[in-house]
């Protein structure tokens, strides 16, 4: 009788889901429109696809096999860095050639693969490429880059990073253009934003001026990641500023929480 009912109730919800769909479809009309559709079909695909394979546990570790430790090189100085147990499997799993660790073992075991996840590739620090989702209204989604702040082994607490120049920073030099304001003042405006932070360099990815914005962390699936993206680093001075601007914003949100 349950498993009856719950079939029903997947069909019902099914046959209305394809209802919307179609209505969204046929309000598809101007060129904007038709590009956001796209993107909304996509996202919906790949979040089906996601979730049907949470059910496969292994997924996520045969994908980093396959792409994500293939495509990355281990340095001399992260090897050196190592405790001993990481040293081990980087040896057992890795070659050594002109001066770096290149992987060499597909059939790696996952238990290796597990140590490698949390001490190598997505640990604090790490910049990595994820799918934040097809956005509403201002929020953030797309495919990303994302500095990893916290590893909870099949979850990953990140800060998105984006190319996009923040509206604050448009309406501060609006104002330096404008003769408003000088640049010694401009900079110290910037700098006053507690909410954002202006990155110029992720070792390992294209040198080019990217932001990221403190409240936007969130926690996300593994399942998430391009497995195959490119896997930066952000040096010690700018996880130092996100820590700092983290206590600073949280602080300001907390005392104007108070005054209401």
């Amino acid at each position: 009788m349950f498993l009856y009912l719950g079939c029903g109730y997947v069909k019902e919800s099914y046959i209305k889901c394809l209802k919307k769909l179609r209505e969204f479809r046929k309000s598809l009309n101007k060129k904007e429109d038709l590009k956001r559709g796209k993107l909304y079909f996509i996202w919906l695909k790949d979040k089906t696809e996601k979730i049907q394979k949470e059910q496969d546990e292994e997924y996520i570790y045969r994908n980093i096999a396959k792409y994500t430790l293939k495509n990355y090189v281990i340095s001399k100085y992260t090897y050196n860095k190592s405790n001993k147990i990481v040293k081990s499997i980087i040896k057992s799993n890795y070659i050594f050639k002109d001066n770096k660790y290149i992987f060499n073992n597909q059939k790696i075991p996952l238990e290796h693969i597990k140590i490698l996840m949390k001490y190598v590739l997505f640990k604090r620090g790490n910049v990595v490429w994820i799918d934040f989702g097809f956005n509403v209204g201002n929020e953030f989604g797309g495919m990303h880059p994302a500095v990893i702040l916290k590893n909870f082994e099949k979850d990953l607490f990140v800060l998105p990073i984006s190319s996009k120049k923040p509206i604050e920073y448009l309406r501060i030099e609006k104002e330096l253009e404008n003769g408003k304001i000088t640049i010694e003042e401009s900079k110290k405006q910037k700098n006053e934003l507690t909410e954002i932070i202006e990155l110029d360099k992720i070792n390992g990815f294209k040198r080019m001026l990217r932001w990221a914005r403190i409240t936007r962390m969130k926690k996300v699936s593994i399942l998430r990641l391009n497995f195959s993206g490119t896997i930066g680093t952000l040096d010690g001075i700018y996880m130092d500023s996100i820590s700092n601007k983290i206590c600073l914003e949280f602080n300001n949100t907390n005392k104007s929480s108070s005054k209401i």
